[in-house]
């Protein structure tokens, strides 16, 4: 199904006007915005840095998948990711919250027919354990609770609450800053009321300057549930994502690419984004 990457004007067509005009002018709010602060995007591993005390930084985009497999309902097709991004809010010197996930979700089945959904949202908090010095990495903790906005009706959600839970690590050689996750996550299963299953997460990132506007980064990122038979929603899956981060007028831009390294991961994806910060 080549021809999903093309489908963007008729999801545009189908928003409310209000709606897309609400839409283009935030888009225009933040690219008269300045000062960026680092984040990961394109990248799923979180790094372990914080945003700057008194600072929100946005993040938002468009991504698109090569045939997503949704194991609860049985579908298969191009996804489509209407605005994934996120708000981060910088606390203090130790501490960030943040909100993330997808506006709205679109699913195109080999049929031709279409499924549509809002994203699930999630909430994290970020704190920073030990600061980074010449000899030890930074290390973080970030507890996330991922809601269950997309429900089962639409074959796109799994209408259960998840619980993660990970430690952020990262040094900088020179350059070049390298920053991993490792964690758990308890995730309710949808088949099986007051059940969960329990697995462990992992990411391991690098970004490298290419110039001084222009970063190359990349990761693997993946999930690993030890059970045979693993619920719906919490089967193993692992990725490889690679893209460049780009900062002109005012804030960084990115572009990304994935490929799925599971039978149940999407064959390959890209994604393109946007991250501003504001300041008092």
């Amino acid at each position: 199904m080549e021809a999903g990457v093309f489908f963007l004007p008729m999801l545009i067509h189908r928003l409310p006007v209000r709606r897309l005009i609400s839409i283009l002018s935030f888009l225009i709010l933040l690219a008269c915005s300045n000062d960026v602060q680092a984040q990961q995007r394109p990248l799923v591993t979180e790094d372990p840095r914080l945003i700057k005390a008194g600072s929100l930084v946005t993040e938002m985009g468009f991504g698109y998948e090569n045939r997503a497999i949704y194991t609860l309902s049985g579908l298969e097709g191009d996804h489509i990711s209407l605005l994934p991004g996120g708000l981060h809010f910088g606390l203090g010197d130790h501490a960030e919250f943040q909100m993330t996930g997808t506006l709205y979700d679109f699913l195109q089945l080999s049929d031709g027919d279409w499924r549509s959904d809002f994203g699930d949202f999630s909430m994290s908090t970020k704190m920073k354990m030990i600061g980074e010095s010449p000899k030890v990495p930074i290390i973080s903790f970030r507890p996330t609770v991922v809601l269950p906005n997309a429900n089962q009706g639409s074959g796109l959600g799994l209408n259960t609450t998840r619980f993660f839970a990970s430690l952020l690590a990262g040094k900088t050689f020179g350059k070049v800053f390298v920053f991993g996750n490792g964690g758990i996550g308890i995730l309710d299963k949808p088949t099986d009321a007051g059940a969960q299953d329990d697995v462990w997460t992992y990411g391991l990132a690098t970004i490298i300057p290419l110039s001084k506007s222009v970063n190359w980064a990349g990761e693997i990122n993946g999930m690993y549930n030890p059970r045979d038979n693993p619920a719906p929603g919490s089967e193993t899956r692992r990725q490889f994502r690679t893209g460049l981060q780009i900062e002109a007028i005012g804030v960084r831009w990115d572009v990304g690419a994935l490929v799925g390294l599971t039978d149940l991961d999407p064959k390959y994806g890209f994604s393109f984004g946007v991250t501003t910060q504001f300041r008092k």
